[in-house]
């Protein structure tokens, strides 16, 4: 893995065109000249370009000359690997700033048609209604003052997962199937801080399906990973069904500390707090990963969040981090709002929503390029 003295350094004042060296460095991974060229053309574009960012108006306005052609197939046909770009961009944030938790944050791209990979009718609820679109994931590294997507996956259902003539028309690899949500995020995390080597940090992500939740939970409980997971209500009464039915004579309950009981408490069913109370936790037990007999029970913190400004507004979280302070998860979990923003800005103006192409490797690529340039502004220009 490339040492950190290798990378560009950010407001030095040394290289006389900071993208320029950003480029060269970050691009270093694709075999040839010409395609590091035409990644630092894209890479202009998406930062430069005001309105939609298509590849005919980045290759006249970057380079004032009719190669659109030759963008466009660097961009959708061109087989360099975005895998080692998304690396190098996560350890050169990580050499700029704490990583504090690893957001999960759902990209919706509308779209017109139906032969775009990964396309589908499908309900989106922050819209509140059915979209034709593709829905990404992004895995963003956070704190309070900088972050970035490192890591994509695009989810893949209805024909993109078993319609091989579909699947075929957008070049999708036999090794890439539909997967549950939250197998693609398992999937961003133990790539990210598995096989990259990225220091952990607490996951964040909202997981409204219940039983998704609890895979989740088991799978990064079983890898020694933090979280906090933003859950329905559906997923208390979950848990509180399944300890119901194995009748438990002893569980742990309380806000930060913990006592004896020879009942369910009634707290696990209702989770009634006092109004004004802005967040309040409760510790519920939990059995040990299926399969995993050995692994024991677990204790895990259930969170109910009110809005001090609007009461009405409530959400519920769950997490492992027992021990730390209410505030500090919280903390944590906030950091979920910075990624949708960041998401809105991607959308507007670092043309997420403008990729032309159909294929399932244009599609990783223009999300990369989009990463590259969010990147490169983070670190050298700041957060517009």
């Amino acid at each position: 893995m490339s040492s950190s003295s290798m990378l560009p350094v950010a407001g030095s004042g040394v290289v006389n065109d900071p993208l320029s060296d950003f480029a060269r460095w970050v691009f270093r991974s694709m075999p040839r000249v010409d395609q590091r060229r035409w990644a630092e053309v894209y890479l202009r574009g998406l930062l430069f370009l005001d309105g939609r960012k298509s590849v005919r108006k980045m290759a006249e306005s970057i380079l004032s000359l009719p190669v659109s052609q030759s963008l466009q197939q660097f961009i959708n046909q061109s087989p360099w690997d975005w895998t080692p770009i998304r690396s190098q961009l996560a350890h050169f944030l990580g050499s700029q700033m704490e990583n504090q938790a690893w957001v999960v944050s759902p990209a919706v791209i509308p779209k017109r048609g139906s032969h775009s990979v990964g396309v589908v009718r499908q309900f989106i609820p922050k819209e509140g209604r059915m979209i034709n679109c593709q829905l990404g994931l992004g895995l963003f590294m956070t704190n309070a003052t900088t972050i970035a997507p490192v890591n994509w996956r695009l989810l893949l259902k209805g024909k993109w997962a078993h319609d091989e003539d579909a699947r075929a028309k957008v070049y999708l690899p036999d090794s890439v199937r539909g997967r549950p949500e939250w197998r693609e995020i398992l999937s961003m995390v133990d790539q990210s801080i598995g096989r990259w080597q990225l220091p952990p940090a607490p996951i964040v992500a909202h997981v409204p399906d219940p039983v998704a939740a609890r895979e989740l939970v088991d799978a990064l409980d079983v890898r020694g990973l933090n979280y906090v997971l933003r859950v329905s209500e559906s997923f208390r009464d979950l848990v509180q069904d399944q300890f119901v039915r194995s009748q438990r004579s002893k569980v742990l309950v309380g806000g930060e500390g913990a006592r004896e009981s020879g009942r369910l408490p009634p707290l696990l069913g209702t989770l009634e707090f006092p109004v004004g109370h802005q967040s309040t936790s409760v510790l519920i037990p939990l059995a040990g990963p299926r399969g995993k007999a050995s692994y024991g029970n677990r204790v895990i913190r259930l969170i109910r969040e009110r809005r001090r400004h609007s009461p009405g507004t409530q959400k519920l979280w769950i997490t492992n981090m027992t021990q730390a302070r209410l505030d500090d998860v919280m903390y944590v979990a906030s950091l979920a709002d910075r990624s949708t923003q960041a998401v809105r800005l991607l959308e507007s103006n670092f043309g997420l929503q403008d990729f032309e192409g159909r294929s399932f490797r244009g599609w990783h690529h223009h999300i990369t390029m989009v990463s590259a340039a969010w990147t490169y502004q983070q670190v050298y220009g700041g957060l517009e």
